[in-house]
């Protein structure tokens, strides 16, 4: 039987991101829609042709629904814990939108709500699924590098202008946001190099500026990052980047690994010599990347974790953690110096 999901907020995530993945996924099926403007959820729902009587603009009234086995909760940053929470209190499965939450107080009740009702919580940190970086989180637990020392990455794009159509975006209000590039950009390529890697931040140094929008929050971020087993590391988050770019790259003992998206060559190895002077190349690799996701996406994998009782693959404490590391960068934003992170 196919897992009946309620998307929860009709706007760009769930029309570019939610939807398309979802048509592919032959146990999922989209039960309900949910937004606070109807006009939006019903042209919505007839493009999908779903009965306009499953949609609703009240979630709690959804939620009461029999017919609802989980949601995904594609809403304002700020709104995610108090949906989240209430959904695994009405034993509904959810998958959330990155960031968890804004605060780690709220993460942290959506994470002992799904331990309380049993039920899955799952975040969407969608580079995770991209074919490059799952082929890379791949070489990278073969050791192909040795041990690695250095990191970093960047991920930018134009801004949210280009991404909310026409609804005002909610990504610049710091009260909705929780932040702007750094929490909207950041905990992606953050989170990233925290998953690609194995390692987890100690301690992290951010500066942020405003350079070109006329919003409350930062459009550019620079964080330094330390490593609990003394690598270093660091990454960008850019709402003023043209084009698109998500990059990283691993520095080992026995040479470095590149991921480029939307590249000629998305991942290149490049081995130095051992036997002579390693500053010198001694040859590369182009891996063949896979033409989809291996787990069929985010939605696709939560659908699967729901139905075969597996663990989420991007659980809560994973989540928070990332989020942990981008609150730690704002404190230091406002201290003017390193912060620790608990251990």
């Amino acid at each position: 039987m196919p897992v009946r999901i309620a998307l929860i907020g009709c706007g760009k995530v769930t029309e570019r991101i939610a939807l398309p993945q979802l048509a592919t996924c032959q146990d999922a099926q989209v039960a309900s829609l949910v937004d606070i403007d109807r006009s939006a959820a019903i042209e919505m729902a007839d493009k999908l042709k779903i009965d306009r009587r499953r949609v609703w603009t009240d979630w709690k009234q959804m939620l009461r629904d029999a017919e609802v086995d989980a949601v995904a909760v594609n809403l304002p940053n700020a709104l995610h814990a108090e949906v989240a929470v209430a959904a695994l209190e009405a034993r509904k499965h959810v998958l959330v939108e990155k960031p968890i939450a804004t605060t780690l107080a709220d993460a942290d009740a959506m994470i002992r709500a799904s331990r309380i009702y049993k039920k899955v919580l799952m975040v969407d940190q969608t580079q995770r699924f991209h074919p490059v970086h799952e082929l890379a989180h791949e070489l990278l637990g073969q050791g192909k590098l040795g041990k690695v020392g250095d990191l970093s990455g960047r991920l930018g794009h134009a801004g949210p202008e280009y991404w909310s159509g026409k609804r005002k975006s909610w990504l610049v209000d710091p009260v909705q946001s929780g932040g702007g590039a750094l929490m909207d950009v950041g905990i992606h390529i953050l989170d990233l190099l925290r998953w690609l890697s194995g390692k987890e931040v100690r301690r992290v140094c951010c500066q942020t500026k405003t350079l070109e929008k006329q919003v409350p929050v930062e459009d550019n971020a620079k964080v330094l990052l330390e490593f609990t087993d003394g690598a270093i590391g660091s990454f960008e988050a850019s709402w003023t980047a043209r084009p698109y770019e998500v990059t990283t790259r691993f520095y080992g003992r026995e040479g470095t690994l590149c991921t480029t998206l939307d590249a000629p060559r998305p991942l290149v190895i490049r081995y130095a010599k051992q036997d002579e002077d390693p500053n010198h190349l001694k040859g590369e690799e182009d891996p063949s990347i896979p033409s989809a996701s291996r787990r069929g996406g985010a939605y696709s994998c939560f659908i699967q974790c729901v139905q075969e009782g597996k663990a989420a693959a991007v659980s809560g404490e994973d989540a928070r953690a990332s989020l942990e590391v981008i609150l730690a960068a704002y404190a230091s934003v406002k201290s003017g110096g390193w912060i620790e992170l608990p251990q």
